[in-house]
């Protein structure tokens, strides 16, 4: 499937900030029918601290720097999740809804582990990344030498970054090596139909 550039993550009509997040309650044409999403969102947030104790809560912060409560409802009360929500990684919530806690400020309370990924790196390179990938993308020319060939080598880890000879792939590695292994993360946002309103999308099971 090719990358789309509606998937870009900086892309705030659908990887929003958590103040335009909708409402758990509120079903609209915009967001939400009673049965399935009218559209696809996906909230990121950058993990500011973790607390276990009756059940995983975190505090997040998102790309605005708002600062927010996130507390797990599954199954297993945010077990499975634990040991990647460490400060700095980056929760991903699909379909994210504004919840009103009892004795604290809105936030997100988490209730299916397939809605929900932590990755293992920082928000803003995740960003970064994902801006800079759809652009050399939509170039099409070597990452090494700017060149635009007829047939054109990739990256057999991420399958994006394009090479015109085996040369140019062995001189660009050390470069492209820091961002290969978030691209392939990326892949999963950038391969998504984000503007469809067919089925919902979920994340894989067991990549926490």
């Amino acid at each position: 499937m090719s990358l789309l550039q509606s998937s870009d993550l900086n892309n705030s009509a659908i990887f929003r900030p958590f103040s335009e997040l909708p409402s758990e309650h509120e079903f609209s044409e915009t967001y939400l029918s009673y049965t399935k999403p009218r559209k696809h969102w996906c909230f990121l947030g950058k993990i500011v601290k973790c607390n276990f104790l009756v059940r995983l809560t975190l505090d997040v912060e998102d790309k605005k720097g708002h600062r927010f409560l996130v507390a797990f409802h599954t199954d297993d009360r945010g077990a499975a999740f634990k040991a990647m929500c460490i400060p700095g990684n980056t929760i991903a919530v699909l379909y994210a809804a504004q919840h009103t806690f009892a004795f604290s400020p809105p936030g997100l309370r988490i209730e299916e582990d397939g809605r929900v990924m932590v990755f293992p790196y920082s928000l803003e390179k995740m960003l970064a990344v994902s801006n800079d990938v759809l652009q050399r993308a939509k170039a099409g020319t070597c990452e090494t030498c700017g060149a635009v060939e007829n047939s054109m080598k990739k990256c057999a880890r991420c399958k994006t970054a394009l090479y015109c000879s085996r040369e140019c792939q062995t001189n660009g590695w050390a470069s492209h090596k820091d961002r290969c292994a978030i691209t392939k993360d990326l892949l999963w946002f950038m391969q998504r139909d984000w503007e469809s309103s067919s089925n919902a999308h979920l994340f894989p099971a067991g990549r926490y």
